[in-house]
């Protein structure tokens, strides 16, 4: 099994936070990343955030990730991550398109890094 097969499934959000910023816990209750083979879609209750594809450097390390818009102003264009898998719980820290990837897993005020933290939903 490859990692990208471990990442797939639906998973919950746990804490997130944004440019340093932590966002309050309504938000984050509402926030969902289903991972497929192909697909990487975030969803704030109903509405879809981020419908992407994404690929995996998984000899990197940390491993990264790199979602890839596919539709509207992010087509084509590439947000670079890192990633840390432990059990159910997936970390991901990651820059929109032009910044640099992160190096480590943080969000400090300015970085204008995204930090989440995700629980894998039981089936």
């Amino acid at each position: 099994m490859n990692q990208i097969d471990h990442l797939q499934g639906v998973w919950s959000c746990v804490s997130a936070t944004i440019n340093g910023k932590v966002l309050p816990e309504e938000t984050v209750k509402q926030l969902r990343l289903t991972l497929t083979r192909d697909r990487y879609q975030t969803e704030k209750g109903t509405e879809v955030l981020f419908d992407s594809g994404y690929t995996v450097e998984t000899s990197a390390r940390p491993p990264r990730i790199n979602i890839v818009g596919t539709e509207g102003a992010l087509a084509g264009k590439e947000a670079q991550g890192i990633y840390a898998l432990e059990g159910d719980t997936l970390t991901l820290c990651y820059t929109m398109p032009g910044k640099e990837r992160p190096a480590g897993f943080e969000s400090a005020a300015g970085s204008e890094a995204y930090l989440l933290v995700w629980k894998r939903e039981k089936r």
